[in-house]
């Protein structure tokens, strides 16, 4: 199985999961936090840095199926990434759910790295859903092809 790496969907993503954190946090005065947590274009950065983080976390819990690829295209300026699995029992109906459940790990590791500066109250919960969506990306990963009668 092969997970395309799509950072502008990841970046998408945890802008989504941040403006929704942002849009309920008020100061003791009732005042909004709003612009305080948003990301913003000087974020990028950072972002990009959460990204690569939450992948290697990634390729670190799942290294005895999993390889990372980072290509250039000869004579381009265009790269591409991907985690390559090696898992020749799985089971392929279950690919799209074990792909979002990828995702869904690194747009919450990155949210849960932004938020311990810019909203620590929030970082237990996310912290929570992170290691969830992990835990079933895993599992799936693991999981075996039901077997087959022959007889």
């Amino acid at each position: 199985m092969y997970y395309t790496i799509n950072r502008t969907n990841l970046r998408d993503r945890i802008d989504e999961e941040v403006s929704i954190v942002a849009n309920d946090a008020y100061g003791d005065n009732g005042l909004s936090l709003y612009d305080s947590i948003v990301l913003t274009e000087k974020d990028n950065d950072m972002v990009g840095r959460f990204i690569d983080d939450a992948i290697n976390a990634f390729v670190n819990r799942t290294f005895d199926i999993c390889k990372y690829y980072y290509t250039t295209e000869s004579g381009s300026t265009e790269t591409s990434e991907s985690l390559e699995f090696y898992i020749p029992d799985f089971d392929e109906t279950m690919e799209q759910a074990t792909k979002d459940e990828i995702t869904k790990f690194i747009v919450l590791y990155a949210c849960t790295s932004l938020f311990q500066s810019r909203r620590p109250m929030v970082v237990p919960q996310f912290t929570e859903r992170m290691q969830a969506a992990l835990t079933k990306a895993v599992s799936l990963l693991k999981s075996r092809k039901s077997p087959i009668r022959l007889w």
